[in-house]
This record gives C-alpha cells, structure tokens and sequence, in this order.
C-alpha cells in the first residue's frame, strides 16, 4: 500500500474509535478498540519510518529545523508525523475516557475535552486536566 493510500484510509478511520470514546464511551469494546488503532497507527509509524531511513532518498536531522524541512519533505515521514499525532491524541482521549469513568465524571463535561484533543490535542488534555481539577480539587494524577 502506498503512502498516499495509508493516509486516506487512516484519516477516514480514525474517526471510529474516537466516535466510539464520544457516543458510547462505557461499552465494553470501546476502549479495547480505541487503545488498538492507536497501537496500530503507532506501528505503521515505525514501518514507515524504517522504510524511509533505508531508503535511496534518507537525509535530514532532527537536530537542525532546515534538517527537520528535509526530512518532512519526504512522504513517508510526513505520513510518519501525521500518525503519531493520530495515535498519541487518541492514546490521550482514551486515557481522558478512562479516566472520567473512575472519577465520576459526567461524560457531558468530557465531550468538549474530547473533540478538542481529537483537533487541537494539548488543548484538549488542558481543559480535561482543569475539569478533572474541578472534579478532584488535586492536581496530581
């Protein structure tokens, strides 16, 4: 499969596990599910990055953000950033589902957390974090 190809499909797909954490996060699946596909993309992450660093066209750094510009020029590494925003937002709403249910908090309150991680990610877990304060009165995890 290409990487124009893995891609769409996980852009489309991504949002099943994070509609399961919205509109029935107490079924027994929806976690197993949700924590899987971040797994998954996490995993595919890795694949794409060795294909790329084995690859004719492997140059770049991290260490400089002109080597930075040069190795998010490659497709494969582009795709390699993209899905680990995917996983870890979605590892973070799943961990802020998780969480909400042990403390008892109302998942009307976890929705804006919820859709803000799925599109922003630290903005999300930040109003999360503060509800959770609210809930708690403790900042500690």
């Amino acid at each position: 499969m290409s990487s124009d190809d893995f891609y769409w499909y996980a852009s489309i797909l991504i949002f099943i596990p994070w509609a399961l954490l919205l509109v029935a996060p107490r079924w027994q699946y929806t976690e197993p599910v949700a924590f899987g596909a971040a797994i998954i993309l996490l995993v595919a992450a890795a694949i794409f990055t060795f294909l790329y660093l084995t690859g004719p066209e492997a140059g770049g750094s991290l260490l400089s953000l002109d080597g930075l510009t040069h190795l998010f020029r490659s497709k494969e590494m582009l795709l390699t950033g993209w899905l680990n925003y995917l996983s870890f937002c979605l590892l973070v709403g799943t961990w802020q589902t998780h969480d909400a249910r042990q403390l008892r908090i109302g998942h009307i309150f976890l929705v804006p957390s919820l859709l803000l991680t799925m599109l922003t990610g630290p903005a999300g877990l930040l109003l999360y974090l503060v509800v959770r304060f609210f809930r708690t009165k403790k900042w500690e995890l």
